[in-house]
């Protein structure tokens, strides 16, 4: 720590700008920028790709280095398809032993010694960092990566191991956090989270590219859905919700944005959703991965914002909805639902049922006035998630850890 106060923190992600595909990547660029401008040393740790690249970017020092393979298959021989199958990447034993490596060895020839290090969801990046701790380790929690597959059905013995691993980080973490209390009452039943001690803080959001969309008055009835088209987003409710806003004379247009993930009764996501809008005569455009210049004119056609989810541990898509001055449509099972009621910026409902969510959808489509008064209660309340604030608290956080960490250590060396 600098004799001003200040503190080197290091951040080990895969993702940065502009290679980002999830809100994890989102949330350590802005959370980082916001630190650096409060005057502490950044640092993030990508190991992606196959680059060597060092810059700085809005104050924070970005190292972009390769993604270590580990070559566990070739040495376990004719053993190694017991490390692929059905839920692989995501369950990969190799992919875990590569993050280990990788982001070790790149720590180490760095030659950085943060005050504190942050991860995410535990995993496996700072593994060797809570078995032989040099510095305090802060998990914030988004959705583990077998959180998806375990909410789907149950976990192969693979994938029961590989979440294993991914929890001794967080088992061992000077601090949690997590962005929700809904995704800590989820992931405890797993084994997940058993220490009482997490703190709820939400994840940071620039609300500033989304002052550019336009009023939500110069909007048809569109609702917008941003993010992977994957199973848990529930957009096969969608599709059903909005045939039967079709059924009470709207017929209304639904964008999505995302690339397509994973399957649906076998069939991939996006072409099973592509077949079920045909067949329910839903006009839907499947707009694909999109910028964030892109999504500004998704959500400056949309008059109402959706997010389905059949488990959503924040939304980041929700709150660029808000702050674009859109209305919220979103079920009980996403993190954003008590700041939508709180702010009175959309509707909560039930997952898994069409008919309350055609029920919500409805009156916005049909009523621009009052779309427009609840997105406006909306982009006041996505103000509230200001960097600067939500960095503040992680600040108080890290300090947090790091006393932590030093009392730990105080009394092992007794």
């Amino acid at each position: 720590m600098n004799v001003d106060g200040k503190l080197l923190i290091t951040f080990l992600c895969e993702q940065y700008p502009p290679v980002v595909w999830d809100g994890a990547g989102v949330y350590t660029a802005v959370l980082s920028a916001a630190l650096a401008a409060l005057g502490h040393e950044v640092h993030v740790i990508c190991a992606q790709g196959h680059r060597v690249v060092d810059e700085q970017v809005d104050g924070v020092h970005v190292h972009r280095r390769p993604l270590l393979r580990v070559p566990v298959s070739r040495l376990l021989g004719r053993y190694a398809h017991y490390l692929t199958g059905p839920q692989y990447p995501r369950d990969s034993l190799t992919l875990r032993a590569s993050l280990t490596l990788s982001y070790a060895l790149y720590l180490r020839r760095l030659g950085l010694k943060p005050d504190v290090i942050e991860t995410q969801d535990g995993e496996t990046r700072a593994l060797l960092e809570v078995v032989a701790p040099s510095a305090p380790v802060v998990v914030h929690m988004h959705a583990p990566t077998m959180l998806t597959l375990r909410l789907a059905g149950p976990l192969s013995p693979r994938g029961r191991i590989a979440d294993r691993l991914d929890r001794i980080t967080a088992d061992r973490a000077a601090v949690v956090t997590s962005p929700s209390q809904l995704l800590v009452d989820t992931v405890r039943p797993y084994g997940w989270l058993r220490r009482q001690d997490v703190a709820i803080v939400p994840n940071p959001f620039d609300a500033s590219p989304w002052l550019a969309v336009p009023p939500v008055d110069r909007t048809g009835t569109v609702v917008a859905s941003v993010g992977r088209l994957e199973p848990n987003k529930g957009l096969d409710v969608l599709l059903d919700a909005l045939a039967l806003v079709a059924a009470q004379g709207i017929d209304a247009k639904l964008i999505l944005a995302g690339a397509p993930s994973g399957q649906i009764d076998g069939v991939p996501t996006g072409r099973w959703l592509e077949r079920r809008a045909h067949e329910l005569g839903v006009p839907t455009v499947f707009a694909g991965h999109l910028s964030q210049r892109e999504l500004v004119d998704v959500y400056g056609q949309a008059r109402v914002v959706a997010v389905p989810s059949r488990f959503e541990s924040f939304s980041i898509a929700a709150v660029e909805g808000l702050a674009s001055g859109r209305p919220v449509v979103a079920t009980s099972r996403t993190g954003i639902a008590p700041f939508l009621r709180e702010w009175e910026a959309g509707t909560v409902v039930a997952p898994e049922d069409p008919a309350a969510l055609a029920g919500a959808l409805l009156p916005y489509l049909a009523d621009p006035e009052l779309a427009e008064h609840v997105g406006t209660n909306g982009r006041a309340g996505a103000t509230r998630l200001d960097p600067a604030r939500i960095a503040r608290d992680r600040e108080r956080i890290y300090r947090e850890a790091v006393s932590r960490f030093q009392s730990a250590h105080a009394v092992k060396g007794r």
